[in-house]
């Protein structure tokens, strides 16, 4: 499912010059769902599945095979917990998933397949070799992990495979925010980050939901957008009184409080939310604000294209985010470089579009390429990129 290209905007602070630039040159914006500052949405686990690749299995053992089936199920949907958890409040180093996550779930898998082939073997059938099937990667976010309970006990696997169903993402709309007196500035920045940690928080929930569905029809509106609803109001709120409290008019923001919901699979818009597989697989226009409304020195930034792909390869998924978060990674970059331009301008009417914009369509097009070939490298068709090279200024 391809995301809609959206604007989103990251306020872009590079130390208290850059922030005074940002903030008092124009109207700041929060990016809408929960794209800001580092956060990353939760991935899934990627298990091989084992009901397909099983021999027929005999009458005699076709309850404890499925029995064994059930707990690699349960098992992958507890990782995705721990997962979801994680994106929402990350722990740990570099190696924590590989240690705290995907180790010990291939140890719990191969005592299962272990026990999986015992039962072929009381059974008097030939012992399968599974071992090959205990090692777990990472989807990218968005991917549902492939499951093995589909299939009636006693029959032969058909590669009848389930997979979860994918998670979906609140849609908050984007308060707008006039131009923020210096004064204010830290309240506001504070508040805005609450912001986006509460989408985060309602984005894990619904990643949790969707491995672990619980609570009737009602469920998400009661116990996610209900309550992110209140928070939001809070938080908008301790932003009306910043401004109050500094002498400026008080915006009015009652009506950027309630948030609704992105479609299954479909990724927030904005940084990196939205996950592979799925043709959301997260990029977005990181930074792409419009701080600033014509006033002298406020600093532009860039607005980017948003690539829309189509559902990812599991086998190129890895690659693919890892060259979404490289356009993000360069989108922040070329920010930066607009911020200290707006602070110490240099060069003549052509600077941006030549030492900026120009060597971003490059680094873009180059990234974009890797994607396309990634698809290309596993047989899936390559997708043509090239019109989401080139990026404009908010």
């Amino acid at each position: 499912m391809a995301r809609p290209m959206r604007k989103n905007a990251v306020l872009k602070l590079g130390g208290v010059g850059a922030l005074a630039v940002l903030l008092l040159g124009g109207g700041l914006q929060l990016a809408s769902a929960g794209e800001n500052t580092g956060s990353t949405a939760a991935q899934t686990v990627n298990c091989p599945t084992v009901r397909d690749k099983l021999p027929a299995i005999p009458a005699s053992a076709a309850a404890g095979v499925e029995r064994e089936l059930a707990n690699l199920d349960e098992e992958i949907a507890r990782q995705n917990e721990r997962l979801a958890k994680q994106a929402a409040n990350p722990q740990g180093g570099a190696n924590f998933i590989n240690n705290a996550i995907l180790g010990p779930l291939k140890s719990k898998r191969v005592a299962v397949l272990d026990r999986i082939e015992i039962n072929f073997n009381r059974a008097g059938a030939q012992r399968p070799n599974l071992d090959a099937l205990a090692t777990c990667g990472l989807n990218a976010p968005g991917v549902a992990s492939a499951l093995n309970s589909s299939v009636k006990a006693g029959n032969a696997a058909t590669g009848g495979n389930n997979t979860t169903a994918a998670a979906q993402t609140v849609n908050c709309p984007t308060p707008q925010l006039p131009a923020v007196p210096a004064q204010a500035a830290a309240n506001v920045q504070a508040e805005l980050a609450n912001l986006d940690k509460q989408i985060n928080e309602a984005n894990a929930r619904l990643a949790q939901q969707a491995a672990n569905p619980q609570g009737g029809a009602n469920f998400i509106n009661n116990a996610i957008l209900g309550p992110l609803k209140d928070k939001r109001q809070a938080a908008l709120d301790r932003i009306e009184i910043a401004f109050n409290r500094v002498g400026a008019q008080r915006p009015n923001l009652d009506n950027f409080a309630a948030c609704g919901l992105n479609g299954a699979g479909a990724g927030n818009a904005g940084n990196g939310n939205a996950g592979a597989g799925n043709g959301n697989a997260g990029n977005g226009n990181a930074g792409n604000g419009n701080a600033g409304n014509g006033n002298a020195g406020a600093a532009r930034t860039v607005n980017c294209p948003t690539p829309q792909l189509p559902a990812v390869p599991a086998q190129a998924a890895a690659n693919v985010q890892a060259e979404l978060a490289n356009l993000d990674k360069q989108i922040n970059e070329a920010n930066a470089r607009l911020a200290q331009q707006a602070a110490n301008p240099q060069g003549g009417a052509n600077f941006i579009n030549n030492a900026i914009l120009g060597p971003l369509k490059d680094k873009r097009q180059a990234a974009l390429d890797r994607i396309e070939i990634a698809f290309n490298r596993v047989g899936a068709q390559r997708p043509n990129l090239d019109n989401f090279a080139a990026c404009g200024l908010n």
